[in-house]
């Protein structure tokens, strides 16, 4: 697969964790939503490209 492919799914699976993590913690709120869910995504995204790096250079 490719750094896109790895980043995307990152992606998604971070605002997952982020909703998730935003409901256990209490919060709630449209505001609040944005920031988990942006945050999680960004995160995710970084950590897929990372692992995508890691996967491929012990090749």
């Amino acid at each position: 697969m490719s750094q896109e492919t790895y980043r995307s799914l990152g992606a998604i699976a971070g605002v997952i964790t982020g909703v998730v993590s935003m409901a256990l913690l209490g919060f709630s709120g449209l505001i609040a939503g944005f920031c988990f869910g942006a945050g999680g995504a960004v995160l995710g995204g970084i950590l897929g490209e990372r692992f995508h790096g890691w996967r491929h250079k012990s090749r």
